[in-house]
């Protein structure tokens, strides 16, 4: 059924994306598709304006230029981080909104921080981001036919500052509840820190029942406002906490998605982009209600599958793999790397080609894998952010070769099958 928008299902055990014109479809997404004149502008070593002639014009053809060569390597999606010049023309793409960018936060353990979700401002950035979306160009982005859905946010911390996320299998922060301990440490004001200490009332009842199945001796459940560590018995305070944590996640997804849905009811909600294996239980199964496709970033050499054949079956949605990549390190001129790239170090830009094979074809493999978006256009070069060899293009905006040469047939095959 052509519906003119990007669905899934299911369909013999295998989950399938399914185009504006009701026919199935691999992603494979580029991201960061824009033009680093103004972040990379010390790091380049082209002057874009200059090569693409400097005149009203020159951003179309830099955009132009760039969507062939990306379409030309096999990919057919433009992933996050895209210029809006794109938006109305048909190509199949993803968005991310970031929507928790203006918040008060519970903690600022990366990029953004965690929104502290109880708090007013919450509600109000997740608006302000959506109306800065659709403001400008947003008519082209609701009236574009390629458009697969959206992002909510990109790899917020779910375990919490204090927790460890997992590349591939799951390891001890999988299971944390660290992001409770981030909100306990907000001020006695702060609404988070009074959601918890309701959450407490409302589960308990009085500061007697509290005190007996806690182990404590506090006087009053206003006391708990002012404490960051807790007299508790260890399991029963888990316990609590993994009910907070719920709560937090029930919060998030169900103010993102009803936000969402106003503003477009018809397409996809992918979610906030995970990092690895590292977001809690109890999170995944409050986003299953509210998301259509669970969006996970992973920057290792193989996927953990028992993990993922569980996720998807609990969840019963899809999964897409929206941010991966293999970087050489001394080879292509970078002996520092960040991020990422620190995990995924190969020798040569043959090495990477074979890296991303075995991983695009393994993913493509699986029957709850509906797409592989790679991380990025370019390389990044920034000494005080970003660094390695995550492009296909380099600091000169020209292509690894070699690299480029090795996945476009890899690529091929899988638009092909």
């Amino acid at each position: 059924m052509t519906t003119g928008y990007f669905t899934t299902k299911c369909v013999d055990g295998r989950w399938q994306l399914i185009d504006s014109n009701g026919k199935p479809v691999f992603s494979l997404g580029m991201n960061g598709v824009y033009n680093q004149i103004i972040d990379q502008s010390a790091w380049l070593r082209v002057d874009f304006v200059d090569k693409y002639g400097a005149d009203a014009n020159w951003l179309k053809r830099w955009a132009d230029d760039k969507l062939r060569q990306v379409k030309g390597w096999g990919f057919n999606t433009l992933g996050a981080w895209h210029e809006k010049y794109y938006w109305g023309d048909g190509t199949p793409k993803t968005v991310e909104i970031r929507m928790s960018r203006f918040a008060k936060k519970a903690n600022f353990d990366w990029g953004i921080g965690f929104p502290d979700v109880f708090d007013k401002s919450f509600k109000a950035s997740v608006y302000k981001a959506l109306a800065e979306c659709f403001y400008e160009k947003g008519e082209d982005l609701l009236q574009d036919r390629g458009l697969i859905g959206y992002y909510t946010d990109n790899e917020l911390h779910w375990w919490g500052s204090s927790g460890k996320w997992g590349d591939n299998d799951p390891d001890l922060g999988y299971q944390s509840t660290g992001l409770v301990d981030d909100y306990f440490e907000l001020a006695p004001h702060a609404a988070g820190k009074q959601a918890w200490v309701q959450f407490i009332a409302d589960k308990y009842g009085s500061i007697e029942r509290l005190n007996e199945a806690w182990g404590s001796e506090y006087l009053e459940l206003d006391d708990l406002l002012y404490i960051a560590v807790y007299r508790a018995k260890p399991n029963v305070l888990e316990e609590d906490k993994t009910g907070f944590l719920r709560r937090i996640a029930e919060v998030y997804f169900s103010t993102t998605n009803a936000a969402l849905r106003l503003y477009d009811p018809h397409r996809l909600n992918l979610g906030c982009r995970m990092v690895g294996t590292s977001t809690p239980p109890v999170v995944l199964e409050v986003m299953k209600e509210y998301a259509d496709l669970l969006s996970l970033n992973f920057y290792s050499f193989e996927l953990p599958e028992k993990w993922l054949q569980a996720v998807s079956q609990m969840m019963n949605m899809p999964i897409m793999i929206t941010e991966f990549s293999f970087c050489a390190g001394r080879e292509a001129g970078y002996l520092k790397s960040t991020n990422g790239a620190r995990n995924v170090l190969v020798r040569d830009q043959a090495r990477r080609a074979e890296a991303y094979s075995a991983f695009v074809n393994r993913a493509a493999s699986l029957p709850y894998m509906v797409g592989v978006h790679w991380f990025a256009l370019y390389d990044y070069a920034n000494p005080d952010g970003l660094i390695g060899n995550y492009g296909c293009l380099d600091m000169h905006d020209e292509p690894w070769e070699q690299f480029v040469a090795a996945i476009t047939p890899v690529n091929a095959a899988l638009n092909g099958r």
